[in-house]
């Protein structure tokens, strides 16, 4: 690589600050979830008669584990993508966000959650879950578009570990049934949803790439 090569990447490249930026309006924007889900009022269940799904408190595990992703997702946008990366996952994380934000506020949906009764400790962080988000902003299912999000980038990025983000993405979706913290097309939507994220915010580098 020549010196004027070097300089050409250098320039190109997004600064810290920037990427911190922008990563808080995105987490802003998320942020709406909270409000939507605590004190929202009315709306409807989006539950299907094929909504017959045992609850088991065990699955709290990977429903938890799914903030330590997004975490990681976030570590490695900031400091170890490139600018074209980094401006694919922001595009498609704006659009993820904005979409599901609109939807809290002017199509509420709420989950009939289920009753949890033991006294051991998955029972226990399954209480804690209901607890602190609420009945509404069910759909789409925020845990499932983040992750469908995060883990197609991931595929697109590193293809030789497509397996092991397949696997994430099916293991978090049975989570969120599992634990009673969503219905099937609380499931299936937000799942489209961070695809077609995906999709726009490689689209959107591909652009401003040309």
């Amino acid at each position: 690589m020549d010196l004027l090569e070097a300089r050409s990447l250098k320039k190109a490249d997004i600064p810290l600050a920037k990427r911190l930026l922008w990563m808080l309006v995105v987490v802003a924007i998320q942020s709406v979830y909270l409000p939507t889900s605590l004190a929202t009022s009315g709306g409807i269940a989006p539950r299907l008669p094929i909504d017959v799904i045992p609850v088991y408190p065990v699955w709290v595990v990977p429903y938890y584990f799914t903030y330590a992703l997004w975490l990681f997702a976030l570590f490695w946008a900031l400091f170890k993508s490139d600018a074209r990366q980094f401006r694919a996952v922001i595009s498609g994380a704006l659009l993820t966000v904005t979409v599901g934000a609109l939807t809290f506020i002017f199509f509420p949906t709420y989950i009939e959650l289920p009753v949890i009764r033991g006294g051991d400790i998955f029972s226990v962080m399954l209480r804690a879950v209901q607890a602190a988000g609420g009945t509404h902003a069910a759909l789409p299912s925020a845990h499932n578009y983040g992750t469908m999000l995060v883990c197609a980038f991931a595929v697109h990025f590193d293809p030789r570990r497509r397996w092991l983000w397949g696997v994430t993405v099916a293991v978090i979706a049975l989570s969120t049934l599992f634990t009673g913290q969503h219905y099937l097309l609380d499931v299936v939507t937000g799942l489209a949803l961070g695809w077609i994220g995906f999709k726009f915010g490689i689209w959107q580098a591909n652009r401003n790439a040309q």
